[in-house]
């Protein structure tokens, strides 16, 4: 009975938008729902410091009592509290940089990135400057103007693991006049690294080793554009395209996983599910992990505009464009308990019922295995889709309990499956809340 119900489970999937094992709770607004509007920029620093900014402009008054609309960053602390707001950018000396956002009616924050020291690399566009600010003085080190050297607006920057820093143009168009280009750790322009990349982004992503360049446009034909060149000599070429369909203004690297996540919005294909962010492992190029934001009711500027993570990948920061959004919200990765019970070589596989069961909100799933395998333990709802991903990873022989928390999800009945090599078996379980 449990294999027909599965059978019916995968032709469900099969007709609606992907999702994926979400392990990932919605905290919410973040720290609450007092900073709301237009985002278009977020970083966290190796401190767990999240700074975020804003495309749009709000009045400032300064010190010397004008009023100045400004795109400011706010730096808030891992718990949320307010660090500081940079309206200006300002050397040790205290000379003025930059006032964030002075410049034209376009001119707020346009995308942020960590570099390989820790500061923070600000872009905003009219004009189209680059800015290094120390993340833990608050102070400026580098600025640059880019116009020029990208042809446009510029899209979020990304940066490899040796420090060099990528910036692409938000109006590619395969334009010979737009392009990718390549900075220094102190922003200095180092080349073009792919002339008139196609159609129009927001976002694009480098690998950590600087050989590979993902350019994720959400017009003409969205889909990922992966360019790589065989080592730090060669010119990147043109080599695959993935998802087609999928409409991507955010993305960030997680740093536990190596996984490259992008967002989704309605704007792309209905295969993919609106406001949610899917990871990609780039080594298979399979899609294995998701969370979702809930869309909002008659919002028009519906748009996931940037993305990153805690530095422990136990968090992941999302900003939304539109200016009835909060500016954060907060996803938390829920990291289920695997124990081995014992290490005695048990005789056979088995699935032991859950206990407590019914239960709420946490539960014991009880299983054993006579040799080392790759195991996968996943949660399914009675519409056969996939809630959560408990284990997915070679363990050892042995008996193991794995602790299920199911405080997020609603009161009913829940399936969950083992496959350990050729063995699969499924139970059901009962939330009563």
């Amino acid at each position: 009975m449990i294999r027909k119900l599965l059978t019916v489970f995968s032709i469900v999937l099969m007709a609606s938008s992907l999702v994926l094992a979400q392990n990932w709770q919605n905290d919410g607004p973040w720290p609450d729902d007092t900073f709301v509007g237009g985002a278009h920029g977020i970083a966290v620093s190796p401190d767990g410091k999240v700074w975020q900014s804003s495309y749009f402009k709000t009045n400032w008054v300064t010190p010397d009592g004008d009023t100045v609309l400004t795109s400011p960053i706010i730096v808030f602390n891992a718990d949320g509290t307010v660090v500081d707001t940079i309206h200006t950018i300002e050397t040790q000396g205290g000379a003025v940089v930059d006032t964030l956002g002075v410049g034209g009616p376009t001119s707020g924050c346009r995308g942020m990135a960590v570099d390989a020291d820790g500061n923070i690399i600000y872009v905003s566009g009219a004009p189209s400057k680059m800015l290094k600010i120390n993340s833990q003085t608050l102070e400026g080190m580098a600025s640059v103007l880019i116009a020029d050297d990208i042809g446009s607006s510029p899209t979020a920057p990304s940066v490899t693991e040796s420090g060099a820093i990528y910036v692409g143009p938000v109006v590619g168009n395969g334009s010979d006049g737009s392009a990718i280009a390549i900075y220094d750790k102190d922003l200095v322009f180092q080349g073009k690294a792919v002339v008139g990349p196609p159609a129009i982004a927001r976002t694009m992503e480098v690998s950590p080793d600087g050989n590979t360049i993902y350019w994720t446009p959400f017009t003409g034909v969205p889909k990922i554009y992966v360019y790589t060149k065989a080592d730090e000599f060669s010119a990147f070429e043109l080599t695959d395209s993935l998802f087609q369909g999928m409409s991507i203004e955010s993305t960030a690297w997680h740093p536990v996983t190596g996984n490259l996540w992008v967002s989704h919005d309605s704007r792309g294909d209905s295969i993919y599910t609106h406001l949610t962010w899917y990871a990609i492992d780039v080594t298979t190029n399979a899609l294995v992990d998701s969370f979702s934001l809930a869309p909002t009711e008659g919002a028009s500027d519906e748009f996931p505009r940037a993305l990153d993570f805690s530095p422990d990948g136990s968090a992941a920061y999302v900003s939304m464009f539109g200016t009835a959004f909060s500016r954060i919200y907060k996803f938390t990765d829920i990291t289920v308990d695997v124990e081995l019970a014992t290490d005695a070589v048990p005789a056979e596989f088995t699935l032991s019922q859950n206990y407590p069961n019914p239960f709420n909100p946490a539960t014991t799933i009880s299983f054993s295995m006579p040799k080392s395998e790759v195991v996968t333990l996943k949660i399914y709802d009675m519409l056969g889709r996939e809630i959560s991903t408990l284990i997915n990873e070679e363990k050892p022989a042995g008996v193991y309990n794995a602790t299920f928390d199911a405080s997020q999800l609603a009161s009913g009945t829940y399936i969950y499956t083992l496959r350990v090599g050729d063995f699969q078996q499924s139970r059901k379980m009962t939330l009563l809340k």
